[in-house]
């Protein structure tokens, strides 16, 4: 059995599997994204500027980055 991919697996899948290039368009560094993973996936609930604009970044809906929260 397949396990769900995490939001942030989501993330980085949908920028063409480049953790650098996702932290560039979300306006972090490349080692924020490697602690996400490292945490457990999550990302982390921001300003709705910045969900926004990882929503924007992969493509992919609120439900899929945020699904605590939506």
């Amino acid at each position: 059995m397949k396990r769900e991919l995490t939001p942030i697996e989501k993330a980085i899948r949908a920028v063409g599997g480049n953790k650098s290039e996702l932290a560039r368009l979300v306006g972090c560094v490349p080692s924020n994204i490697t602690n996400i993973v490292a945490r457990g996936g999550r990302i982390p609930c921001m300003s709705k500027e910045k969900r926004d604009r990882w929503i924007n970044a992969t493509g992919l809906s609120k439900k899929d980055l945020f699904p605590d929260i939506y």
